[in-house]
């Protein structure tokens, strides 16, 4: 979860007479100082008024006098250079009461002085752990993923089991009996293709449904090809090639995208514009696997959505066929489905390296024709 962190102007200018809220703020700032860049975040408008009025009260004769000013403002300062959205208002707000415009638009946790001094509702030990779908409720799920969104331009949606949900590429063979038609899937395949729609459909809409910047939002779409799942495919292909069976296998990413495509209902058609492209990449960051032992293989099985300017991500298992329409809480009953929120810098970086993995590309497939005996 990221909690937007509303200190005001006024807030601040009001320390020197309330010694007990200063004392009490500092004490807030260590008890969440390892995660104070991971898990807040400074709103301001689109004209930096809360940042300009920070700045002001530093440069102040008041804050000269009352350090404890200072102190706190550097401790905002330090958060501002990770973790920072300038909002777009249609009009002007009032800057000591921002919380009221985001509560407006939807934010429903948020870390507000002095307030928060009387709710501590953030519970340290629930900030990483697994957050079970069997057990939760949607608009929880759903206000956890878009508390890490509704700030960015940019949203990555990263799944490396999509191509293998949305058609029958894992249980063929020739690769001319590929298909995602619901009417030619086996019954296992054609529920993995619908859950996967009903995935895309949920996050697509609520993401854009609560995102600040509506108009600017870019939605982008990793998976990958593992080229050990591909081996039937290929063997066949290479055994039986012909034109249709080769240009068929080096369009694969092709025809991949375009089922992702198909996945993505027109019932949203609004937030449906806003995903831009869909990328499909190399399992393996290098483009192939090691077999030495020194060497580090770094492959996509991390499922994830992760935002790059927040530096955000959380984790979503078994990917991104959260949501259940039938069942109570409209969430996947299965105990293997939960979301977590990735704090780690080592888990930020699996979650986003599918970014730095080289684009798909099918192994060679040569025609017979194109070999002659040599005498």
């Amino acid at each position: 979860m990221l909690y937007p962190l509303i200190v005001s102007p006024q807030f601040i200018m009001n320390i020197p007479d309330n010694r007990e809220n200063y004392e009490r703020f500092v004490e807030f700032y260590k008890k969440y100082k390892d995660v104070w860049i991971d898990i807040f975040i400074i709103i301001d408008d689109d004209h930096n008024s809360l940042i300009e009025n920070y700045k002001n009260i530093y440069a102040s004769d008041k804050a000269l006098e009352h350090p404890e000013i200072r102190i706190i403002l550097e401790i905002l300062f330090k958060l501002k250079k990770y973790k920072y959205s300038n909002v777009k208002t249609e009009e002007k707000i009032n800057i000591n009461n921002i919380s009221k415009y985001l509560k407006g638009r939807g934010v429903k946790k948020i870390v507000e002085f002095p307030n928060y001094f009387n709710d501590e509702f953030i519970n340290l030990k629930k900030l990483q752990p697994k957050v079970n779908l069997y057990n939760s409720d949607y608009h929880e799920v759903i206000d956890e993923i878009c508390s890490i969104t509704r700030f960015s331009k940019k949203v990555f949606l990263n799944d490396a089991m999509i191509p293998y949900c949305i058609s029958n590429l894992q249980k063929i063979e020739d690769i001319k009996d590929l298909s995602d038609d619901p009417g030619k899937l086996s019954i296992i395949d054609k529920k993995n293709l619908h859950y996967y729609k009903i995935g895309f459909k949920h996050l697509i809409k609520n993401i854009y449904d609560t995102n600040f910047f509506q108009n600017e939002l870019e939605i982008y779409i990793y998976t990958t090809l593992h080229n050990s799942k591909l081996k039937k495919i290929y063997n066949y292909c290479k055994k039986n090639n012909d034109d249709i069976r080769v240009e068929m296998w080096e369009n694969l990413s092709k025809y991949i995208s375009s089922s992702v495509k198909k996945c993505i209902s027109s019932e949203i058609e609004k937030s449906k514009n806003c995903v831009k492209e869909i990328f499909i990449k190399q399992h393996f960051k290098d483009g192939k696997k090691y077999n030495d032992s020194n060497k580090i293989n770094f492959e996509v099985y991390d499922r994830s959505i992760f935002v790059l300017d927040l530096n955000c991500a959380i984790e979503i298992r078994k990917g991104i066929d959260l949501f259940d329409e039938k069942s109570d809480n409209g969430l996947r009953s299965d105990s293997g489905y939960y979301i977590r929120n990735y704090l780690e810098e080592k888990e930020l970086e699996n979650a986003r390296q599918i970014i730095e993995h080289p684009d798909y590309e099918p192994r060679k497939v040569y025609k017979s024709s194109n070999f002659q005996l040599r005498v």
